[in-house]
C-alpha cells in the first residue's frame, strides 16, 4: 500500500512540474488558455489514473465477494453460537426443572440433560441423566412425569442411585 501510495504521490508531483513548466514557456493568449487546459487533463490523469487501475471492474468484485464470503462466514458462525447457546439454555432450564421436579416428589438428585431435535428439527430434551437417593415409587413417578412432560421416554432416561 505504501508503494502504491509513494507512485501515486511521485506521477502527481511529476505531472504538476511538467504543467508548470509547460504553461511558464507558453506565450500568452490563446495558446497559453490551450496549455493551462491540456496540462489540467493530464494533472487529472495523473491523479486519477493509478486509482482507476486500481479500481477496475474485476479487482472490485473481488474485493466484494471477499467481503460477501467474510460476512457469510461469520454470519454462520454466529448462528452456530448462538445454536449452541441455545441448546445449553434449554439443557440448564430443564436440568433445574428435573431437580424441582424430584424435590416436589420428596427426594433430592443431581440431573443432566442432554439435548436433540425433533422430527421438525426443533431442539428438545432428549436424554436425562440423574443422580441421587430415591425410593422405586419415586423413580418411577420421576420417570412418568419427565416422559409425559419432557418428551423423553424411558429409554432415554438414565438413573444412578446413590445410597446414604
Amino acid at each position: 500500500m505504501t508503494a502504491f501510495v509513494r507512485a501515486w504521490l511521485l506521477g502527481v508531483t511529476a505531472a504538476a512540474l511538467v504543467l508548470a513548466l509547460a504553461e511558464t514557456l507558453a506565450p500568452e493568449g490563446g495558446a497559453k488558455k490551450a496549455c493551462r487546459l491540456a496540462g489540467g487533463m493530464a494533472l487529472l490523469l495523473a491523479a486519477m489514473g493509478p486509482v482507476a487501475g486500481v479500481l477496475d471492474g474485476s479487482a472490485l468484485t473481488r474485493a466484494v465477494d471477499g467481503w460477501r464470503n467474510r460476512a457469510q462466514r461469520y454470519e454462520e458462525e454466529l448462528e452456530e453460537r448462538n445454536e449452541r447457546l441455545y441448546l445449553a439454555i434449554i439443557e440448564e432450564e430443564t436440568a433445574a426443572y428435573v431437580m424441582d421436579k424430584a424435590r416436589q416428589l420428596g427426594f433430592e438428585c443431581a440431573a443432566e440433560v442432554t439435548c436433540g431435535y425433533d422430527e421438525e428439527g426443533v431442539p428438545c430434551p432428549w436424554e436425562v441423566s440423574a443422580r441421587g437417593a430415591w425410593t422405586q415409587r419415586q423413580r418411577e413417578e420421576l420417570e412418568r412425569l419427565l416422559e409425559e412432560e419432557l418428551g423423553v421416554p424411558a429409554q432415554r432416561q438414565h438413573y444412578e442411585e446413590i445410597r446414604p
